[in-house]
């Protein structure tokens, strides 16, 4: 049983994957790492301060993710993003989310798109490339905290 569990963990990304910055109490993710693995939720909390935004292609070298769940709070997310992220299947998107940006998800492998509440406007060919597949689901869990 130990080392099932220690296989799920190495399996998990987690923070240490992310590189971030902090500017007047907001911190916007800028980074990821490109060996982070398996899901990862980005938080609301950073060091005591808000996450707000995901920078332009923070996650397009992020090649092993397959699952990602942003926390409430975040507002935006940037211009390719997520673009080409050959093994992302997941995605959940909290109603904070005001803005996506150009190309944000363009030819990722996504499957299924979770948005918390209202689906935010996406920017010139944010999904463009996705597979017809694709799923998007738009729950009544607005503002719900993950």
């Amino acid at each position: 049983m130990t080392l099932f569990l220690l296989a799920l963990s190495v399996n998990a990304a987690n923070l240490d994957d992310l590189g971030y910055t902090t500017t007047g109490g907001k911190v916007i993710i800028t980074d990821c790492d490109e060996a982070a693995t398996g899901e990862l939720v980005i938080p609301q909390i950073i060091e005591g301060n808000p996450v707000t935004s995901i920078g332009e292609e923070v996650f397009s070298s992020c090649v092993s993710l397959k699952g990602i769940t942003i926390g409430n709070g975040v507002t935006n997310i940037g211009e390719g993003a997520f673009k080409a992220c050959r093994s992302l299947e997941s995605i959940t998107i909290p109603d904070s989310v005001t803005s996506i940006g150009d190309g944000a998800f363009q030819d990722s492998s996504l499957k299924q798109i979770i948005f918390k509440g209202v689906a935010p406007e996406g920017g010139y060919d944010a999904f463009k490339g996705l597979r017809y597949e694709v799923i998007a689901y738009v729950t009544d869990e607005a503002r719900s905290s993950f």
